[in-house]
């Protein structure tokens, strides 16, 4: 049961950590993407993602970066902390005897089992985001 709670701390750990540093990206990738076509001999709104990142910040201060990050962290931090913990569990069911070393097939195959847990629980939150930003547009 340790190990479980282990691979759920480190996963959820994992998954805030990646948001933390990934969600500005993904902030000034959705605002380029987003800016409307500018019509004929204008320029755009953002003329790239440098200058994204600077008028978000002289707008919104450096929190513009990380504007709308809770739902998101909860989500990451759970699929990881289930990716974490699937991969853990699978580990130790094909294992030989505790503590024996996966060979590479083992590794190819808890990998996978985990990717297939977490793909099942990540499809449906992601076709709701993507339909939601798209509605919200």
């Amino acid at each position: 049961m340790a190990d479980v709670a282990n691979d759920l701390t480190a996963g959820t750990i994992g998954g805030a950590a990646q948001l933390i540093v990934g969600h500005p990206f993904d902030t000034i990738k959705v605002k380029l993407q987003s800016q409307p076509v500018p019509p004929l001999g204008q320029l755009p709104r953002y003329s790239g993602a440098i200058d994204a990142v600077k008028q978000t910040i002289a707008a919104e201060g450096p929190r513009g970066l990380y504007k709308g990050m809770g739902a998101p962290l909860a989500t990451v931090a759970a699929l990881n902390a289930v990716l974490f913990t699937v991969r853990g569990q699978m580990e130790a069911l094909l294992r030989s005897e505790p503590g024996a070393p996966l060979t590479v097939n083992q590794q190819v195959f808890a990998g996978a089992g985990a990717g297939v847990a977490v793909a099942i629980l990540a499809t449906p939150t992601e076709l709701v985001k993507c339909r939601s930003v798209h509605f919200f547009q």
